[in-house]
């Protein structure tokens, strides 16, 4: 089974650190709540969503939730206007905690949604790259003879109504790694 949550340690300086590798697993949320037991005395957070594709919508509604408290994570808009909106959702346990959001390339979908609700609501400092700009709803349309079209029938919109599709997410502090340099782990 793919791991959702690949790292939850407390770092010095008391700050607790979530690796959030993708939102495809179906026990990401759990393992989402057991991460954040084991960073629960910390009194920062950060959340590293690079490199991370991103996944299912629910589960990254779910996750913007425990910082976003009221309102919209994310909108969908389609061809004919009709405006969508998801929105938070649950109890918030990090709501006044200070989070930085480590972005890169790499981010996307899902994680995109996160990243764009957290700066948006003003939740957390996004730090990185700007992301990739998959923003789109995809929907797959069989036929008989087995043959399929997907269809890109809407866009995610953040709260403040960035597009993530045409734009991605620009980072609050710009911050290029350099992987040359850069020590493993």
């Amino acid at each position: 089974a793919v791991k959702a949550v690949t790292k939850a340690v407390i770092l010095p300086g008391n700050v607790g650190y979530i690796r959030l590798d993708s939102f495809i697993s179906s026990k990401a949320t759990d393992e989402m709540k057991e991460a954040l037991s084991k960073v629960d005395s910390a009194d920062s957070i950060v959340l590293d969503l690079r490199n991370n594709p991103g996944g299912y919508l629910d589960t990254a509604i779910d996750m913007a939730s425990y910082w976003v408290t009221d309102g919209s994570v994310v909108s969908e808009k389609g061809r004919n206007g009709v405006n969508n909106e998801h929105k938070t959702t649950g109890t918030h346990p990090l709501s006044g905690i200070k989070t930085v959001v480590l972005v890169n390339k790499g981010s996307a979908s899902a994680s995109e949604i996160v990243a764009g609700a957290l700066q948006d609501t003003k939740k957390g400092i996004l730090l990185g790259e700007q992301t990739f700009g998959k923003g789109s709803v995809q929907d797959l349309e069989q036929f008989p003879d087995g043959s399929a079209l997907k269809l890109t029938i809407a866009e995610w919109f953040t709260p403040n109504g960035k597009n993530i599709n045409k734009e991605g997410i620009k980072p609050n502090i710009e911050m290029k790694e350099d992987w040359e340099k850069e020590k493993i782990g």
